[in-house]
């Protein structure tokens, strides 16, 4: 039932059986006829029953709670792999033997550097193979007759130039390199007296000296000698004429001649080398000495133009003998600075030969 309220309804309930009651209410019977009294007021009629209040519905059953779904098993874990066997190291080749290594004498050849062992390949699985035997060593080369750089501290040293007063670089490269060594430097005139040179153990005659000036006076000094450049040779009686000397351009190579350790310093013998820098423009200046010369280092092809040479204390010169040692160096002094590094070690071995103690 919809649209009247449920309240309406127990109203009407109540009120009808009122309303029903309401025609049975009269005066009772008739009026006495002539009675003096009036009739006895009839009973109220009875209120009627309330209407019985209608049932609530029933409230519907709750459905039923939905079974819930079963969890899936979790899936196996899958077992770890099998690791690989390692395979085997390969064989260790055997070592090289060690090349015979000069020792650091001056004249000593230098061994050769042994080769190197083969190395094993790597093996394919099986056992790890076993490490092959380190070869022997080689034996050690035997050493130059030289040894340690002569010592030179405190000696003494006089350098001869056309003008003390004016140096040129390459003459003051040559005092600052003699003073490195140790030793003390005086720079004196190419025209003497001869007296300077007492008490020195080493004359170093530059380029620059002419041959007029310094020859009659320094000539038979009884002091070692180094003259640069080859333009006093022949006036000094060191070759065989004035036709014994010469000229090639500073590029030309050049080799040992003689065997002498003092003198070849540790220059690698029985191949060709350049005495000054590819980088400077310039000559080098030879000369053919008497027999009885140490022959040092020639023109390569040209056993009797030598560039460097020198002759011990009382050898046999074209005039003459030699007072003290002599050497005649075939670079001129402005073309010190620009020596290869054997050119200067065959300078210092002359400066140690001659000046040395």
């Amino acid at each position: 039932m919809t649209g009247v309220p449920r309240l309406s309804w127990l109203f009407l309930a109540v009120a009808l059986p009122v309303l029903g009651c309401a025609t049975d209410v009269g005066g009772g019977g008739s009026p006495g006829t002539g009675g003096s009294q009036a009739g006895t007021t009839g009973s109220a009629g009875t209120i009627g029953s309330a209407g019985t209040t209608g049932s609530a519905g029933t409230t519907g059953a709750a459905g039923s709670a939905a079974t819930a779904g079963t969890t899936g098993t979790a899936g196996t874990t899958g077992s770890a792999g099998v690791t690989g066997a390692a395979g085997s190291s390969g064989t260790t080749g055997s070592a090289g033997s060690s090349g015979t290594t000069g020792s650091a004498g001056r004249g000593g050849t230098t061994g050769s550097a042994g080769s190197s062992g083969t190395t094993g390949s790597a093996g394919r699985g099986g056992t790890v193979g076993t490490a092959g035997t380190t070869g022997t060593a080689g034996t050690t080369g035997s050493g130059g007759s030289g040894g340690d750089p002569v010592n030179l501290n405190g000696r003494k040293a006089l350098l001869v130039v056309d003008n003390p007063s004016s140096l040129d670089d390459g003459e003051v490269i040559l005092k600052l390199t003699l003073e490195n060594r140790g030793m003390i430097v005086t720079v004196g005139p190419s025209t003497g007296p001869a007296t300077i040179a007492n008490g020195q153990n080493l004359v170093l005659v530059s380029s620059s000296a002419g041959s007029g000036d310094f020859v009659p006076i320094f000539k038979d000094v009884a002091v070692p000698m180094i003259v640069f450049g080859n333009s006093a040779y022949s006036n000094l009686g060191w070759i065989t004429g004035s036709s014994g000397k010469g000229s090639v351009s500073s590029t030309t190579m050049v080799t040992l001649v003689d065997t002498n350790a003092a003198l070849d310093s540790d220059v690698m013998r029985g191949v060709g080398f350049k005495m000054i820098l590819d980088s400077r423009s310039t000559s080098l200046y030879w000369g053919t000495p008497t027999a009885s010369a140490v022959k040092v280092t020639s023109i390569m092809g040209q056993a009797t133009q030598l560039v460097e040479f020198a002759y011990e204390k009382n050898a046999a010169l074209m005039t003459g003998t030699a007072a003290a040692r002599r050497v005649g160096f075939g670079v001129k002094v402005d073309s010190i600075q620009d020596l290869t590094i054997d050119g200067f070690k065959l300078l210092m071995a002359a400066v140690e030969w001659a000046g040395g103690p």
